[in-house]
């Protein structure tokens, strides 16, 4: 007596078994609860004008709450970034230091991968105290651009 059990086609085989691979990583990807964290960024605007994101703002904890006690001290923040076309600081720390221009509040507003501001934050009366920029790598055209502010006190919205 001969078998007649038939043979599973190969091809249909490998064709559900990608599915079942391929299928649970794409769910999660276009799910809004999906694994990945929250990135944020953190845009810098000074007089309405956005100058764009910076990588790291070093220093913002240190400083004082607007309308808590503190000791009038002034504290140093620093704002770094690799940019290419963003407008630069340079101006606008140029014209401060050089007495064109008074104080300034900047807000520091983050924003979330969609570009929803999440958080702002309004640094008051601040003052540029060095500003540089530096090649990152001459052949691709990117910078490395730095600058210190004295800053008195800071607003969370």
């Amino acid at each position: 007596m001969k078998s007649t059990v038939k043979k599973p086609n190969s091809w249909l085989v490998r064709t559900l078994l990608g599915a079942a691979l391929v299928v649970p990583v794409l769910v999660t990807k276009m799910s809004t609860a999906g694994f990945t964290r929250q990135e944020l960024a953190s845009h810098v605007e000074i007089d309405g004008i956005n100058y764009g994101t910076f990588d790291m703002i070093e220093g913002l904890s240190e400083i004082p709450a607007a309308g808590s006690t503190s000791d009038n001290s002034v504290h140093k923040v620093t704002f770094r970034r690799d940019f290419v076309t963003d407008p630069s600081l340079y101006l606008w720390a140029k014209n401060v230091m050089h007495g064109r221009s008074d104080l300034k509040n900047v807000n520091v507003v983050m924003r979330d991968r969609d570009g929803e501001e999440v958080s702002r934050y309004v640094l008051r009366m601040c003052q540029p105290l060095s500003w540089t920029v530096e090649a990152a790598n001459p052949a691709l055209g990117g910078f490395h651009e730095k600058i210190d502010m004295a800053v008195q006190e800071i607003a969370v919205f």
